[in-house]
């Protein structure tokens, strides 16, 4: 994953070229008068953007517990898109798992690794591949501790629901629990990983049931809106009645009568 660069979002490929000649621009701008300038310096248009990465370390995406559950680690939080469940189908078709056995930990800032916000429908096309290939690194590595606790060859081994075992014996297995024991997997690789092909998907691109579709639809799901602390107070900004106008003075007599309530 070192060589990714999902994050160096500068939509460039997005970007039309705007070709036009001089007579089709005679042709738009007509008679009038362009005045065009530049500044000597440049650079205060920059973007200042903070030299933030994702890790290059696999297990800042995922954890194994020792009940065989995943855990999916992202920056990224669910305002609606649906990401809550089509980000755990990623990781649970590169991890070789069922999609009902991947929890997903979103936007907190102790546990997941670093992102720039969410916004801009970009959590599926930056997040998802290098989540991908976190995952696809994962069940490698997993695979190759297993070849060696089973003294198997890798060639000989297949992956099925978290499960590797011999393809010629299915007695012989591991589980993915069995082999991470819920800890940091220290072995990593060091060749470039390669994610499956479309052909290859079990899960990615199947239309599934959204995880927090219940929640909304019978009004269960918390919102900052539902948030309430001991002595929070609700707030209401009194606006000027007219556009332009100044605030000469205010009757807070009615205000002052009700204990319960503060002007500020």
């Amino acid at each position: 994953m070192k060589d990714d660069k999902y994050m160096d979002i500068d939509f460039q490929d997005n970007t039309p070229k705007f070709q036009i000649n001089r007579r089709e621009f005679f042709k738009i701008a007509g008679g009038g008068i362009f005045i065009l300038f530049t500044l000597k310096d440049m650079s205060v248009f920059a973007q200042q953007r903070p030299d933030h990465s994702l890790p290059t370390d696999f297990n800042a995406f995922l954890k194994i517990g020792e009940d065989g559950r995943v855990t999916c680690f992202t920056g990224k939080i669910e305002m609606g898109q649906g990401v809550i469940t089509s980000l755990a189908q990623m990781l649970a078709d590169e991890l070789d798992v069922t999609l009902d056995n991947v929890d997903m930990v979103m936007g907190d800032t102790d546990l997941c690794p670093w992102d720039m916000g969410t916004f801009g429908s970009m959590s599926t096309r930056f997040f998802g591949p290098p989540l991908r290939k976190a995952g696809a690194e994962g069940r490698i590595v997993l695979l190759q501790i297993a070849a060696e606790e089973l003294k198997i060859p890798i060639k000989n081994l297949t992956i099925d629901n978290g499960i590797v075992f011999d393809k010629n014996n299915k007695s012989k297995r591991i589980t993915y629990a069995q082999l991470a024991k819920g800890k940091k997997i220290k072995k990593q690789l060091t060749e470039t990983v390669t994610v499956k092909k479309p052909n290859e998907f079990k899960i990615i691109g199947k239309s599934y049931l959204r995880r927090d579709g219940e929640e909304k639809v019978t009004g269960k799901a918390k919102y900052s809106a539902d948030i309430q602390l001991p002595g929070m107070l609700y707030a209401k900004i009194l606006r000027l009645p007219a556009h332009g106008a100044k605030m000469a003075e205010v009757d807070l007599s009615e205000v002052k009568k009700n204990k319960e309530v503060q002007a500020i």
